[in-house]
């Protein structure tokens, strides 16, 4: 540690250090291990992007030296903007490392015009700032950014930035992948990896489909390995992507290991811990109390989860090495590491198997296509065995109910427990029952004069009354009740508040029931001798969301299995008619069963939606289908019911109308 933040505080032979306040980088030559490239002079006629590009990528070029501990990456980026709206984009870069492990170089700013470089490294204009771009998620990583800005940039110019990076995160000890994806938004002229280890390294690498083949050689110096993509077009980001799937091919190249030696790696930094906070001990003994294991981890998450709130300090070794549990409680904050390291430990004290368990919130189960290697991970969970089954906990999730045999992480797909003997990724089950629901009950009641008693229940559970209880929590009552009264107004115009929502929340059976009332003062929508009521089944409007590409290539994310539910009573005034009759429809696909029934009786439309979410993801073979399925849902959420006035009051309007006009007309005489 000591030894790799002296060798990145200190410029190689020959760069110039530039110092800004406590920060520096330095500039000079490309670093020798670097196989030069040269730009060419005119884009290829018939490469993607000749035509009609609005920013094309002429090189990016990745080289990087593993060999001796040198962990030094190259970076060659040479770009162009072709339209005006873009020249703010291409005017300036930014360069993101941390000072603490890691030196910045920059080996080059330049620009080229009408076929003639010009050089635009200016050192004293690129400043270094502290960004902390993830502090308002709670996260502080030490990462500084230096900013570029390049005068005079105009349209067809092509800048080129290269520079070069050295050091890792002594804490993760090499066990590192490095990759890149050969697919970008906007065409590329040519695009590469190359990476260097010591001589008779065994690697481990990996290509998805349409990834470049690699070339792999074994030299007196080192063992290459170089993947190449030329001509490659832009490609579309559909976007609502399982989490597991990348629109561009992607190549990984690591040593060679084993996922045994990831929690080999892993496990010292969760030792046993033995004493804890005497106020945290008294909580271990009245838990010890509880009728049984299933309170017991209860109470233990459910103190964690509450009572030490998420925040992460990550520098230096703490980007993996958890906080000790005593100075987590005592200080009631840390990050998933710590809240997990916390948990695991009150856990083992109460006799209950656990132990700390890394998961990727960007690469879900992806991660088990990709070679072995502590960087692939970024959270930490906990899976504790019950009866002999797992549990998988997340101690960061505030506000959660239930029982945690029913808390649902499966989106992650894949887990690495941190346990002695374990040497696979485990495959994370979900609960096997909707993780969610929404019911949804709105009653509308005919009062005098044409108002109208609307009367709404809204009952969430699972998953649905976690995310409700967070938002509720940090909402004020007169806020809560504005916000709805104005969803309201929005709908059906001018109302009275008669009950303002009321929460009641019961957190042991994860429920959590909103009601309220309103007296809606003109809802019908006129229409010649009719009168329409627009009725709208909100609750479900989420989860038949249509994603914004339904031209599409790649699968499509359905959302967390779930129920969702909504029913609306209309009772009809005194001797108005309606000329419905009963009816359903219903839709489905893979991923969800939905089912939509009116029915009219004894002067009352009853009208109920009901909508299953069954699979998270829906490959691409089938998400025409699903989607065509599923925009007929969205389209039947809402429904016009058409009602009769009664002879009198036909009469009775159109005299009122006349009225109205006859007086309009006698004052403008």
């Amino acid at each position: 540690m000591v030894f790799a933040l002296l060798a990145a505080g200190a410029a190689a032979a020959g760069d110039m250090e530039h110092k800004r306040g406590e920060f520096r980088f330095s500039t000079g030559a490309v670093p020798a291990f670097v196989k030069p490239r040269p730009l060419p002079a005119a884009w290829d006629a018939k490469a993607p992007g000749a035509t009609g590009a609005t920013w094309r990528v002429w090189r990016y070029d990745e080289q990087v030296d593993r060999r001796g501990g040198r962990n030094q990456v190259y970076i060659d980026y040479a770009y162009e903007a072709k339209a005006a709206s873009l020249l703010g984009s291409a005017g300036r870069y930014q360069i993101t490392f941390n000072p603490e492990y890691q030196q910045l170089a920059i080996h080059g700013v330049e620009l080229r015009r009408g076929g003639r470089w010009l050089d635009r490294l200016d050192p004293e204009r690129i400043s270094l700032a502290r960004r902390e771009q993830d502090f308002e998620e709670d996260m502080a990583d030490g990462e500084v950014t230096a900013l570029i800005v390049l005068e005079d940039v105009r349209v067809d110019d092509v800048v080129r930035i290269r520079y070069s990076i050295t050091g890792s995160n002594p804490i993760l000890a090499g066990l590192l992948t490095d990759w890149t994806r050969f697919g970008w938004q906007t065409p590329v002229l040519w695009t590469g990896l190359r990476v260097l280890h010591d001589p008779g390294t065994a690697l481990d690498v990996r290509r998805q489909p349409k990834a470049p083949q690699a070339d792999i050689r074994n030299g007196a110096d080192a063992v290459e390995v170089s993947l190449q993509a030329a001509h490659v077009p832009a490609y579309v980001d559909e976007g609502a992507y399982p989490i597991w799937y990348q629109p561009s091919p992607a190549a990984y190249v690591a040593k060679k290991r084993q996922w045994a030696d990831v929690v080999a790696w892993a496990l010292p930094l969760y030792p046993q811990v033995d004493e804890l906070p005497a106020d945290l001990e008294a909580e271990l003994a009245r838990w010890a109390k509880l009728p049984d294991d299933d309170a017991r981890i209860k109470a233990a998450l459910r103190a964690v989860q509450d009572q030490v709130r998420y925040f992460g300090v990550e520098m230096g070794d703490n980007t993996h090495r958890p906080t000790a549990p005593a100075v987590t409680w005592n200080r009631r904050y840390g990050d998933c590491k710590d809240k997990t390291y916390l948990l695991v430990t009150l856990l083992g004290r109460m006799g209950i198997r656990a132990v700390p368990a890394l998961v990727s919130t960007r690469r879900g189960k992806a991660v088990a296509d990709m070679p072995p290697a502590a960087s692939v991970f970024d959270h930490v969970i906990v899976r504790a065995e019950l009866d002999g089954r797992k549990l998988w906990l997340d101690p960061t999730i505030t506000s959660e109910g239930g029982d945690p045999r029913d808390s649902d992480q499966s989106v992650y797909g894949v887990a690495l427990p941190v346990a002695a003997g374990a040497a696979a990724l485990e495959t994370i089950a979900g609960p096997g029952k909707p993780g969610a629901a929404i019911r949804v009950s709105e009653r509308y009641e005919p009062e005098a004069d044409g108002k109208v008693k609307l009367s709404i229940d809204t009952t969430y559970e699972g998953r649905s009354a976690d995310n409700a209880r967070r938002s509720f929590s940090g909402t004020r009552d007169d806020e809560l009740s504005r916000r709805y009264a104005e969803y309201y107004r929005k709908r059906y115009g001018d109302l009275d508040v008669v009950r303002a929502p009321a929460i009641s929340d019961d957190r042991d059976a994860n429920r959590l029931v909103v009601a309220e009332q309103y007296l809606l003062k003109s809802p019908f929508a006129a229409d010649g001798r009719t009168r329409a009521l627009e009725i709208y089944a909100e609750s479900l409007a989420g989860a038949a969301q249509l994603p914004d590409s339904i031209e599409r290539s790649g699968p499509v994310n359905a959302g967390m299995p779930a129920h969702y539910r909504h029913e609306v009573s209309v009772r009809l005034p005194e001797r108005w008619t309606v000329s419905l009759l009963d009816e359903s429809e219903d839709f489905h696909s893979d991923a969800f069963d939905y089912e939509r029934s009116l029915a009219v009786k004894d002067r009352r439309i009853d009208v109920v939606h009901d909508l299953k979410v069954l699979h998270r993801d829906v490959p691409a073979d089938k998400v025409a289908t699903h989607l065509a399925e599923l925009r007929k849902v969205r389209d039947d959420l809402s429904l016009r019911l058409p009602l009769q006035l009664p002879a009198a009051e036909q009469k009775h309007e159109r005299d009122a109308r006349l009225k109205a006009l006859l007086k309009d007309i006698a004052g403008d005489e």
